[in-house]
């Protein structure tokens, strides 16, 4: 019987951990699984030393006002796994939590596993030293992060992305407006503003002050406005006023992928969803807007040889979509860049040609690889 710990500490890690809990049953069906996560975890027979909800409902943007609780969280956790004495650790993502305890474990010779790289290429590139000493092997989502860690020694392996597995390689525009009631022969623009109140604060207006201009110009276009949340849908209709009352717009919470599949061109904060847009092979336009102190503080500890901030392009190594941010984003120029595409048809089909390229890269059985990558440091150690 093996004893395996993951921390998983948020919803999206909850779902990464239950996908490749299974994934190594399906090999070794003598596994049993203890640390922290969430419903879906627990549904596949997961044993929690702590409360998920406590950690995840606190967040890691607030961290100086629950850096108590989340210290004697982590003492608490990691005292358990030494006391249930598991034989190898997964950290999912959370670097900040989890490389403290992977450091501790590994030290006293158990396997450590870190799924989901952190940012070091991008920024705090130091961390790297310190992962080394923490972790057996690091299991990357994208080719480029196994490449960066590659190059200073750190054992990782690529696995492929599981939206990747899970979206298929064609979806159909089709049926997904006839799902939303559009009509086949409009213009649908889609708008993903953000996912954080403060990206809401900076980029609601921008969002929609773009979506005029765009419909100033060509009146057959309709825009579709997705957020993650109601509080985030009220922050928005709060900060938009009057500029609701002059477009033909739908303003949606949840259902991304349904406003994805429906759309011709998307408009998207920097982030997650601009992996998903180009899953969904959509031409987009990539934007930031913050405060002038924050961005500066930003470009004090971003990697300076960064050539891009936006996934598509990152994952192409070279400019695929306008990423248009800061000072430049501005109603016209995002107007101008997302109207090109419906003007000229050829750069979309370039584009996607691009988009299928990258999603079969990404596409490997992420979690059935990260399972078999798992296992296999117990055949090098025996």
């Amino acid at each position: 019987m093996l004893t395996i710990g993951i921390l998983a500490l948020e919803p999206s890690a909850d779902i990464l951990g239950a996908d490749l809990m299974q994934a190594l049953l399906l090999i070794r069906p003598d596994i049993q699984f203890i640390g922290v996560g969430g419903p879906r975890m627990a549904a596949v027979g997961f044993r929690s030393l702590y409360s998920f909800s406590a950690l995840s409902h606190m967040g890691f943007v607030e961290v100086l006002r629950h850096l108590p609780t989340l210290l004697s969280a982590r003492r608490y956790i990691l005292a358990q796994l030494m006391r249930e004495k598991v034989d190898a650790f997964i950290g999912i993502d959370a670097p900040d939590f989890n490389i403290y305890i992977e450091e501790r474990l590994r030290r006293k010779f158990i396997h450590t596993i870190h799924y989901v790289s952190p940012s070091v290429w991008a920024w705090r590139s130091g961390r790297v030293h310190r992962m080394k000493n923490a972790v057996d092997l690091l299991l990357t989502l994208f080719p480029f992060e196994a490449k960066f860690y590659e190059q200073h020694d750190l054992p990782t392996q690529f696995v492929g992305h599981p939206l990747a597995d899970s979206i298929n390689l064609e979806v159909s525009t089709e049926k997904a407006r006839a799902l939303l009631e559009i009509k086949p022969e409009t213009k649908v623009i889609a708008l993903f503003p953000g996912s954080r109140q403060a990206e809401i604060k900076y980029m609601a207006r921008l969002f929609l002050e773009t979506a005029q201009a765009c419909y100033a110009e060509n009146p057959a276009c309709y825009f579709m406005v997705t957020l993650p949340s109601e509080a985030l849908r009220q922050a928005f209709l709060e900060r938009a006023g009057d500029l609701l009352d002059s477009l033909p717009l739908r303003i949606q919470v949840g259902h991304s992928q349904d406003a994805l599949a429906a759309a011709d061109v998307v408009l998207v904060k920097s982030g997650t969803v601009t992996l998903e847009a180009l899953l969904y092979k959509k031409p987009m336009v990539i934007t930031f807007l913050a405060s002038k102190l924050s961005f500066w503080l930003a470009r004090r500890v971003v990697n300076p040889n960064l050539k891009y901030i936006g996934l598509p392009n990152l994952l192409a190594d070279k400019s695929l979509v306008p990423e248009i941010l800061q000072e430049e984003a501005k109603p016209a120029n995002l107007a101008k860049a997302l109207l090109a595409y419906f003007e000229d048809p050829q750069k979309s089909t370039v584009l996607k040609t691009e988009y299928d390229r990258i999603h079969r890269a990404l596409r490997l059985n992420a979690s059935q690889t990260a399972a078999r990558a798992v296992l296999n440091l117990f055949e090098e150690r025996d």
